[in-house]
């Protein structure tokens, strides 16, 4: 697989993750499969909105279905995309306190950039030796 595919793929994963009530929706099935009602009630969005994301979600690969009886639940196609979005907020929130900082030497520090492009690198490396077992 060339770089070129593997950063289209990225961009395409991140693009569906794009989306403020598709991150709420993640971090509400975080807990585990739900459905569209259970998610609707939690979240406190529409029943098309939430359908909608989902279907979003689920071509994007990051959530699948399984049918029980006559209801649909939603479930994480991998658990490591929590910890995705956490480190993704924890980068975030440390990006927003240093930019807000005054720096005295005239040079920014160190980002934890770095750190956490190991740690997705680590979890994306993972979920692929899964997914070729």
């Amino acid at each position: 697989m060339s770089v070129d595919i593997l950063y289209k793929q990225i961009a395409a994963f991140y693009r569906s993750l794009a989306d403020e009530n598709r991150l709420s929706i993640l971090m509400n099935l975080s807990a585990g499969a739900k459905t569209v009602s259970e998610i609707v009630e939690q979240t406190g969005l529409s029943q098309p909105l939430v359908s909608h994301h989902l279907k979003e979600l689920k071509n994007g690969l990051i959530v699948r279905t399984e049918r029980k009886s006559s209801f649909v639940f939603y479930e994480l196609t991998e658990p490591s995309i929590v910890e995705l979005l956490r480190l993704t907020n924890q980068l975030v929130v440390e990006l927003s306190e240093k930019s807000r900082s005054v720096f005295t030497s005239g040079e920014m520090p160190a980002l934890p950039f770095p750190m956490m492009m190991k740690k997705m690198s680590k979890i994306m490396n993972q979920a692929l030796k899964e997914k070729q077992k």
